[in-house]
């Protein structure tokens, strides 16, 4: 069986299509083929641990992208990054990293990606797999854009457990401890940076005491530059969706966390007022809570804050064009819908 293909200047050159039964082969000989050459041109260690150290440290923000945390048993434990990961792999090179969901249980309401790593240069193979719930804290699934993106995160999640199995931590921590250096800072700008981590996460509509729960102090005083370093590395992996609010502050799924005030919108300019005892409405309003239980039953979190990121936006003045650059990302199109929607839903300043 053959193909006709025609080139640029109009020649028809015909071309053999592979037969099913020889991909195998012709996989095995691609592999051969790579691993050849990764020992004909092999890594040097040096090079790479300072490759891994200098993109690592390249800016602030790549620093803090490349650390993330996760609260475990009320301790917030603190690891390289997906994209500490993709640093990883590409100085390290001549290897093969592959990941993809190989399982979406809709009757658990689960779904499992499996990544690959192969080291060419030793012909190692390491596998890692990664479990994602794909139900809101309600118990219902999630629509078919959310599983999309869930399985994208489960993927990257799963990739970056098998770079950092497959690559020595002898080669990457140096970067690693680099880039907590650089969030870390020094106590000249403690005070500043502190107020505007902490003031981030309302974006996520956290309260302070809650960010506080997560580090185990008692107040804003009590951050020092280490907790610092885990209050960026938290934010940064909520907003890459390797973890939720809820298991970052560590909350109970379909519980409030102790003394979590809910509020309208949380990215209002103007903070809400409080009534007083003797003029507050003992009335609960049934169509408000009906409302903002439907919005929290209707849209996962992540869909949720891109609206209300939205909204803000436009009541600031921003154009519909200044959307986020992390929304215009293939796995993110739930959200930049949703801001989208919430911008055009907005009020414009009034002039």
């Amino acid at each position: 069986m053959s193909n006709e293909l025609i080139t640029r200047d109009g020649e028809i050159i015909e071309a053999a299509t592979p037969d099913a039964s020889n991909l195998p082969a012709l996989v095995r000989a691609e592999i051969d083929s790579a691993i050849a050459t990764a020992r004909a041109y092999p890594r040097q260690m040096k090079v790479v641990v300072d490759n891994i150290v200098t993109l690592a440290t390249m800016d602030e923000a790549t620093a803090a992208e490349c650390i993330y945390a996760l609260n475990r048993g009320g301790k917030a434990i603190r690891g390289p990054s997906i994209r500490m990961a993709e640093i990883i792999a590409q100085t390290w090179g001549n290897c093969r990293v592959d990941a993809r969901v190989i399982e979406t249980d809709r009757a658990n309401k689960e779904i499992v990606a499996e990544a690959t790593f192969h080291d060419l240069q030793t012909n190692s193979l390491v596998k890692a797999s990664v479990r994602r719930r794909i139900s809101d804290k309600h118990g219902r699934l999630y629509n078919a854009d959310m599983i999309v993106i869930t399985g994208n995160a489960a993927c990257s999640i799963a990739r970056r457990n098998a770079i950092l199995a497959g690559v020595p931590k002898a080669i990457w921590n140096q970067g690693l401890k680099a880039a907590e250096q650089i969030v870390r800072g020094d106590a000249r700008t403690l005070v500043e940076r502190r107020d505007a981590a902490v003031a981030a996460f309302a974006h996520f509509g956290a309260t302070p005491a809650q960010v506080f729960q997560l580090l185990g102090v008692k107040g804003m005083d009590d951050i020092g530059l280490d907790e610092l370093v885990t209050l960026r590395a938290t934010y940064s992996s909520i907003k890459d969706g390797q973890v939720t609010v809820e298991e970052a502050l560590n909350i109970a799924r379909g519980t409030p966390a102790a003394d979590h005030k809910k509020i309208a919108n949380p990215l209002a300019d103007d903070p809400p007022v409080e009534k007083s005892d003797k003029t507050e409405d003992k009335t609960p309003d049934k169509s408000a809570a009906k409302t903002s239980d439907t919005e929290t039953t209707k849209e996962p979190e992540p869909v949720a804050i891109a609206r209300k990121l939205g909204t803000a936006a436009r009541k600031k003045g921003a154009l519909r064009k200044d959307m986020p650059e992390d929304f215009r990302a293939d796995d993110r199109q739930a959200e930049a819908t949703a801001w989208l929607e919430g911008y055009d839903a907005a009020e414009p300043p009034k002039s």
